[in-house]
């Protein structure tokens, strides 16, 4: 809601100190804020500020918590682009897309609803004569009908129709999606029974835009069927396919494909002799994925790694030949490299992690699930200081301890998100990531020091951490006092999971919401010593909230109790 009369006056002094930019830099500042949420304090500072985040938000998913007050949001958020429902939604889809359809959204171009029950077509029909220059829908999961989208939407640019089950499959349906939407950019078609080869190659020769395609999981097409349809289309950027084995047809199909730069073939078989025609095609990949690909090795990956200078994105998951002194060699042919994804490789140790640290000087995000990362304690000249690293996964990491983490804290100094769920051997080391990482953002400490006796383990944060926004405490063994410490030193938290940690109380969960002023979702399932009389005291003590796990003593005591919260902007999941 806008700010109130009874606030012109704050509202004047905050103004008049606001510096005179006009509202386009207002505009550039504010987009750079990670998260929508963000957006709510500075919608309160002044009725500027408020009408300038009012016309920045541009995504909005609708679950139940916000159904009574999706009209307003409507009509505060005029330049949506993108709609997204959420498939538990209860709530019925024609007339909420007709209600939808009942607003002026004169840029919305994206729509999702996918995992629906039922396909909406008298919605879709009302929503199109609002929105026919509709440009991106998703449907996955659902029983689409075909030859209504294409009638409601001929201007879509991108069609997610993976994992699809059409009440029936004809050459009208497959005459629809391939004649009816010629403008197609972006298609995925995984799992979908309307793709065989012969309507794979009919879409590939009518959708003349295409540019990034995926197909995985189809089991009614060949290799042969996909090689000769993607020739249909030289101008192809992006191609995303799984099969039982990559052979040599399909490598010629795809080094005749000049413009392509994003490969996947994840959960393939593949030779190196394959990988090493690739190469010998001279494509310039930024992005490749292989994750838990067969039959290749070293020498098929080294090789076409040498010609991928401007790799940006490399999936590696579940490489088993794959050990350190791979990642070492591998490394020095990556120096463009963004994201890595090595996780499920036993083999690789922390002289992986630190050796991509150091020659992949732009890497951003590393992923390295359920390795063996914690079980060399490196040092000296193996550290190096890496600035742009800031997103690090590392669940699953049995070797994983304090002085492993701590070690890590010192030489990521700009990381916004660490995961370290079921890294049994952790409590302090997590500390010390908050004390040394100033600009985390985002924990996962779910099953935190498990394997620690229980006078070991600490979760005391006595510091303050102004800008740590989410945090997974789940099945973690802290108490009330701990809790209450965290909650004045994380004082910004809008995410808290506290699922099944069994030692605290209604008592620790007030500071936390007496504390956290933003405080958005928490989570207390299987809390078993929480009462249930919190749950209400929550939601009228703490406004911000959107969303509770219930802890398991709390029911309804009715309708109309639910219908409550709902109003005063709580969803309450049990």
């Amino acid at each position: 809601m806008a700010p109130s009369s009874s606030s012109s006056s704050s509202s004047s002094n905050c103004s008049f100190l606001q510096p005179h930019l006009p509202d386009e830099c207002w505009e550039s500042v504010f987009k750079h804020l990670n998260h929508p949420h963000h957006l709510e304090p500075l919608s309160l500072v002044a009725r500027r500020f408020f009408s300038l985040t009012n016309r920045i938000r541009t995504h909005l998913t609708i679950s139940d918590h916000i159904l009574p007050h999706l009209p307003a949001l409507l009509r505060r958020f005029t330049n949506l682009t993108s709609i997204k429902l959420t498939p538990d939604i209860n709530a019925d889809i024609d007339a909420l897309l007709s209600q939808i359809a009942s607003f002026d959204l004169p840029s919305l171009h994206s729509l999702d609803i996918s995992n629906q029950r039922t396909f909406p077509s008298h919605g879709l029909r009302h929503f199109s004569k609002k929105f026919p220059t509709l440009k991106s829908l998703n449907c996955s999961r659902t029983q689409p009908d075909l030859v209504l989208i294409s009638e409601c939407f001929p201007n879509l640019e991108e069609i997610n129709v993976s994992y699809t089950y059409p009440s029936s499959v004809t050459d009208l349906h497959v005459k629809a999606l391939a004649s009816g939407l010629k403008k197609l950019r972006k298609v995925d078609l995984s799992g979908s029974y309307i793709c065989g080869d012969s309507s794979f190659f009919t879409f590939c020769q009518n959708w003349v835009f295409l540019e990034a395609l995926v197909v995985r999981g189809n089991g009614f097409l060949s290799e042969i069927g996909i090689a000769n349809a993607i020739r249909q289309r030289p101008q192809l950027r992006s191609l995303a396919v799984r099969m039982g084995n990559v052979k040599l047809e399909l490598i010629h199909a795809l080094v005749s494909l000049k413009d392509l730069t994003c490969l996947d073939l994840s959960y393939s078989s593949i030779s190196d002799e394959a990988l090493c025609a690739i190469e010998e095609g001279g494509l310039r990949f930024t992005e490749l994925s292989l994750q838990n690909c067969l039959e290749y090795g070293y020498s098929g990956i080294s090789c076409l790694l040498r010609k991928c200078k401007y790799l940006q994105y490399l999936d590696l998951q579940g490489t088993q030949f794959l050990n350190d002194e791979c990642v070492i060699e591998l490394s020095l042919l990556l120096g463009n490299l963004n994201v890595v994804k090595l996780s499920g490789n036993e083999n690789l140790t922390d002289l992986s992690l630190f050796t991509i640290m150091r020659n992949c000087p732009l890497i951003t995000e590393i992923r390295m699930d359920s390795t063996s990362v914690g079980k060399l304690k490196l040092e000296g000249d193996c550290l190096v200081v890496n600035s742009h690293l800031k997103f690090l996964y590392l669940a699953h990491n049995k070797w994983l301890d304090d002085g492993s983490v701590t070690m890590l804290a010192s030489v990521c100094p700009n990381l916004e998100m660490i995961d370290l769920t079921y890294c049994r051997k952790v409590s302090k080391g997590a500390i010390d990531v908050l004390r040394r990482c100033c600009k985390i953002q985002h924990m996962d400490l779910a099953h935190l020091g498990c394997d620690l006796p229980l006078f070991q383990f600490q979760f005391r944060v006595n510091f303050e951490v102004p800008i740590l926004f989410v945090l997974n405490l789940s099945r973690c063994r802290i108490s009330d006092e701990e809790l209450s410490l965290i909650s004045k030193s994380c004082y910004r938290l809008k995410e808290l999971n506290l699922d099944y940690c069994d030692k605290i109380t209604e008592n620790g969960i007030k500071q936390v919401v007496k504390n956290c002023k933003q405080l958005r979702m928490i989570s207390l399932y299987g809390c078993e010593k929480v009462c249930s009389d919190v749950v209400a005291w929550m939601i009228f003590a703490r406004p911000s909230l959107r969303k509770i796990g219930a802890p398991p003593q709390f029911h309804f005591a009715d309708d109309g109790q639910q219908d409550l919260f709902l109003r005063r902007g709580c969803f309450v999941a049990l």
